[in-house]
């Protein structure tokens, strides 16, 4: 633009300065007061024409300015383009890759197999020892769009295929508390799960949302959010994931979700609740817990229900969390009750429960966990809108400090026995115990960001393991219960992890 008006000044100069010379190149004559007369008209003429003249480029470089500041991008961690009509648009994507050891199970009495890759039979031990993963490869946008619509889109590419993350369209109109998201999303299921897997503490999110398989469905949540930023209230129904490709797609769940977050005594505090009413779709009517050993780079679950007839379960619980300057505290604790389907239940035409067994009364399991952190260079965990946020570096190696580094602990422990005892395991046709076992998890991770965008994690967790398939160590759950069904051992991972975000 100074360009330009230097130009301008330039044409305007010689303009002028051509006139000058004009006037003073025009012969004296007796008459020039008659002369004088008839030029300065013309030259007032041209003087007004070159105003305008200069007026309308002006307006010319205005607006041009006005479209490049439109059209140069900001940058947040990746470029975004925003204007003032209230459109923007961002890029955004996830690396994560995982390299870590899984132990073989330890000081399990008695002959129980190690081999095997089913739920009852064992161990499968090509699960087990040293591995890597890609565990996250996602790449995406997000944005919004005049009238206050929002979107995001993103798709996960690791593992050699294509799949879903968040797929959504947002609507909330300026300056309102309520806000409706539609699409694909993960539902309200705890804080953790809500919590984007940038921002997580450990590897994998806590015990309950593996063992309960948690994952994203389609469908709408509508939300109310104090103005004042104290509280909120959310509600949603969503259907199942949009990689199932059954045409029916007869499975649903309600959920709903809220939280208090004052600030008390310098204490950023966050009380939570949700319920969870998930419905199995009709013609697979069954439900199945089980979990990983705190790691994704083994595939192998040792607490394992194995399908169950139900027609779903209902989910309570409760969430809460302090944050105070580098300290951080979290918990959560939830209830499971499945809606079983009682042995000889006639189904509908179009209903069945698939291979799955059947007990007697609906089973009830239970999981939680605690955790506490602190970062040892001064910063203060994220948290914004009843979740885990972005944790800002106070001095990146960028600007020659030596980044953000934290310690964490957690006790996680899922239980998924239900009134679990020796003898005979058939009653008719029922089971009378589901012994999917319980696992108690110790872990510990040490966090570096030498950077906003760049982590670095390296945890460790040990599993304490009673029952389950693998200390049973027989097929099914309709045989007599062996001595050792509440056999006892423990597992080791150490897993370390690489992550860029934008």
């Amino acid at each position: 633009m100074k360009n330009h008006l230097h130009l301008l000044l330039i044409a305007a100069s010689s303009l002028a300065f051509a006139s000058a010379a004009q006037a003073q190149e025009t012969p004296a004559a007796d008459d020039s007061a008659v002369e004088v007369a008839e030029e300065k008209p013309d030259a007032a003429a041209e003087m007004e024409f070159l105003k305008a003249q200069v007026d309308a480029l002006q307006a010319q470089i205005e607006a041009l300015s006005a479209r490049t500041a439109k059209a140069e991008p900001s940058w947040k961690g990746a470029p975004q383009w925003v204007d003032t009509a209230g459109w923007s648009f961002k890029p955004k994507g996830v690396i994560q890759f995982d390299a870590g050891y899984v132990s073989l199970p330890k000081k399990i009495p008695g002959a129980v197999a190690v081999s095997g890759t089913s739920a009852g039979s064992g161990v499968n031990t090509n699960n087990l020892g040293w591995n890597t993963r890609a565990r996250r490869l996602i790449v995406g946008a997000e944005g919004s769009i005049p009238g206050g619509f929002g979107y995001k889109f993103e798709l996960e590419l690791s593992q050699g295929g294509v799949n879903y993350e968040d797929m959504v369209i947002s609507y909330q109109k300026p300056g309102s508390p309520w806000s409706i998201t539609v699409g694909h999303q993960y539902p309200l299921s705890s804080l953790e799960l809500l919590t984007s897997n940038r921002f997580t503490t450990f590897m994998e999110r806590a015990g309950n949302t593996d063992a309960l398989g948690y994952g994203r469905r389609l469908g709408g949540t509508v939300a109310y959010t104090d103005p004042a930023g104290l509280w909120s209230l959310a509600a949603g129904i969503y259907s199942e994931d949009v990689a199932n490709a059954n045409v029916a797609r007869t499975g649903w769940q309600a959920s709903v979700r809220g939280y208090y977050s004052p600030v008390i005594s310098g204490v950023q505090a966050h009380l939570g609740f949700q319920f969870q009413h998930r419905q199995a779709p009709t013609d697979a009517q069954n439900i199945r817990y089980r979990q990983r050993p705190y790691t994704q780079v083994s595939g192998e679950r040792f607490v394992d229900t194995g399908a169950i007839a139900a027609k779903g379960d209902d989910i309570l619980g409760g969430e809460l969390a302090a944050i105070y300057k580098s300290f951080h505290f979290a918990s959560e604790y939830q209830q499971v009750w499945v809606r079983s389907i009682a042995p000889g239940t006639v189904l509908g035409i179009n209903n069945a429960t698939g291979t799955a067994n059947f007990a007697l009364s609906d089973p009830k399991f239970r999981t939680g966990y605690v955790e506490v952190g602190y970062y040892l260079t001064g910063e203060t965990r994220g948290y914004k809108g009843g979740k885990w946020d972005r944790t800002k570096v106070l001095h990146p190696i960028t600007d020659g400090g030596m980044g953000a580094w934290q310690i964490n602990a957690r006790a996680d422990f899922t239980d998924l026995n239900d009134r679990v005892a020796p003898g005979t395991v058939l009653s008719g046709t029922g089971m009378t115990y589901i012994n999917g076992g319980v696992t108690k998890g110790y872990e510990a991770s040490l966090i570096w960001l030498p950077i906003d965008y760049v982590k670095l994690m390296l945890q460790y967790a040990h599993s304490d393991i009673s029952g389950g398939p693998s200390a049973r160590a027989f097929s099914g759950f309709v045989t007599p219960a062996p001595a050792g069904f509440q056999h006892k051992y423990g597992v080791d991972a150490v897993t370390l992890r690489t992550q860029l975000d934008f």
